[in-house]
């Protein structure tokens, strides 16, 4: 019986399985942290600078023209068209709007904030695939686990905003090392590209879960146990994985040990490569403007307390895991390429139409079809970029997911710290507005990836052009030639 459970458990060690479910906790750690803060910073870093304030920040905020004072006290009157409004309070018509405008400028500082993490891994990317592709995945994603969970227990007693921007930045570091690490072991595990589409999907499924679940979680956690409950659960879910990550056994992600020290020049210059790149960096950007900024209108617009703003942007959530689960199957009936263009298309549609949503019931239907756009083009870009490492990389996934993972990085530097400023400047709907026209712009690119051209059949070429014209051997292999 001891032998018979011995097997069992190296069997399972040794599964695709584990594989599989390694990666999706992976990836769900690292969004639920990053998504679980969106409801709850707005609301802490206000009453940091404000120790002494009690209640909601912005509860008894409603438009300017809605709003009527009697001797400094609001009255019923100013509630007769329907307006919610809470008990006559002691709050002067001033005093709402600045704390009303305060909140849009500290936006500023909750952008810096949110991109720390990804200004970091913008750095730590290319280590961490080096390091995937050298060694193989476990040792990058060990380093990850014990960076990860150290950067949430910070968050949990993080009582400055200075602590708060070096738990972020440290986030970015273990972050890196654990995606690009999980994404090179779940496409090294499956070859095929159907099996690997699907899995891709389960991965980017869970990504999207922590975004689903985590502003739900951040924000009534918050509300109702206080500022460090959900930190402390999200360290106690990592402890988990790492024990599920100590039951891996070693993997070699690289398909020829004599290219250890492959260029990653070589991707940066292939045009494919580079195409699906600029997809994911502009779609993230979009998606990560919204996330930014979404809650700070919710406050202002909506009078949404912290768990309306999460429950708010539930609908994005739940379209994205729609989308990832249904691409692999319509991938195999219309291509990479023609997923991209729906896809990027209709997220930029959708995406113009989110700033005439005037409260939390018109969100859903916009907010769920962006999120069906966005899932179906990151579940397939993902897939690619794997593909594309396969027919014109030699298999090189840790550089290849580097790159993904940079560039996804990239969106939410700029999204996040950008959605701040932009916010101020632009105004909201302007704001939402040229980003959904720059994904309509972008999307003719997917024409592109309609049929890479794999590399060995260009060697192939070339040999016979030289041969034909009787010039010497090459002695070396040619580059990706485009």
């Amino acid at each position: 019986m001891f032998h018979d459970s011995r097997a069992s458990f190296n069997s399972f060690r040794k599964s695709k399985v584990l594989v599989v479910f390694v990666t999706i906790l992976a990836v769900f750690g690292d969004t639920l942290l990053d998504t679980v803060v969106d409801p709850i910073m707005p609301d802490y870093l206000y009453r940091l600078k404000h120790p002494n304030s009690t209640g909601d920040v912005i509860t008894h905020y409603v438009p300017n023209e809605q709003l009527t004072t009697s001797g400094n006290i609001r009255t019923t009157e100013s509630c007769n068209e329907g307006a919610t409004c809470p008990p006559a309070v002691n709050t002067s018509k001033l005093e709402l709007l600045q704390r009303a405008e305060e909140l849009k400028e500290q936006s500023v500082r909750v952008g810096v904030l949110y991109a720390t993490k990804a200004t970091v891994a913008l750095i730590t990317n290319p280590i961490a695939g080096y390091l995937t592709d050298r060694f193989g995945t476990n040792v990058p994603l060990y380093i990850g686990l014990v960076v990860v969970f150290s950067s949430t227990v910070a968050y949990a007693f993080s009582t400055s905003y200075a602590a708060l921007f070096a738990s972020r930045a440290v986030q970015g570091l273990g972050s890196s090392f654990s995606n690009v690490a999980a994404f090179a072991m779940i496409v090294a595990a499956f070859p095929d590209k159907v099996e690997r589409n699907k899995n891709v999907g389960f991965a980017n499924a869970g990504r999207n879960l922590g975004v689903l679940v985590g502003p739900i979680i951040g924000g009534t956690m918050y509300q109702f146990l206080g500022y460090s409950s959900p930190f402390l659960l999200i360290a106690g879910m990592t402890l988990v994985d790492g024990i599920l990550r100590l039951l891996l056994p070693r993997r070699e992600t690289s398909a020829n040990e004599d290219e250890g020290d492959y260029p990653l020049f070589n991707m940066l210059k292939d045009p494919y490569v580079m195409t699906t790149t600029a997809f994911l960096f502009v779609e993230m950007t979009t998606e990560l403007l919204i996330w930014g900024s979404v809650p700070v209108v919710m406050m202002i617009t909506m009078d949404a307390t912290a768990w309306q703003q999460g429950v708010g942007l539930l609908p994005t959530g739940v379209g994205f895991l729609v989308g990832a689960f249904t691409e692999p199957k319509l991938e195999g009936k219309a291509g990479c390429w023609m997923m991209t263009l729906l896809g990027s298309v209709g997220f930029g549609i959708f995406t113009t139409i989110l700033p005439l949503c005037r409260n939390i019931p018109q969100m859903i239907a916009p907010y769920f079809i962006v999120g069906i756009a966005r899932g179906i083009t990151e579940t397939t870009l993902m897939t690619e970029i794997g593909y594309l490492a396969d027919i014109r990389h030699d298999s090189k996934y840790g550089r290849a997911y580097a790159i993904a993972e940079t560039a996804n990085c990239l969106g939410i530097a700029v999204g996040l710290g950008m959605s701040g400023a932009l916010l101020n400047a632009l105004g909201f709907p302007w704001m939402i507005r040229m980003a959904g026209l720059t994904n309509l712009l972008l999307s003719p690119a997917a024409l592109l990836l309609r049929n890479p051209p794999r590399r060995q059949q260009m060697d192939k070429l070339a040999i016979v052009y030289t041969e034909e014209n009787q010039l010497k051997t090459l002695l070396h292999r040619p580059q990706p030639q485009d």
